[in-house]
């Protein structure tokens, strides 16, 4: 039988392979874009370097990361 259950977590350094791979694919579908892979690895780790820039949480299901989302923090000057 498969389990059909999502597991949500914060996600952590070790997952920095997936979510790269996982902003590749998504700049190629969305955009057509190709990404530098060196960039992208420095802009996934300034978020885990930083916590006020935001942070990612990581969907398992199995065991296994399928999914994975970036929470970023909106700050405006004139509503401070």
């Amino acid at each position: 039988m498969i389990n059909d259950a999502i597991n949500i977590r914060e996600a952590t350094r070790q997952d920095t392979d997936q979510i790269v791979q996982f902003q590749q694919s998504m700049a190629q579908e969305a955009e057509g874009k190709s990404l530098d892979e060196p960039l992208l690895r420095r802009g996934v780790a300034s978020v885990f370097d930083s916590d006020d820039k935001g942070f990612y949480l990581v969907a398992e299901a199995d065991g296994e990361v399928v999914g994975s989302l970036l929470i970023t923090y909106e700050w405006s000057d004139w509503r401070n």
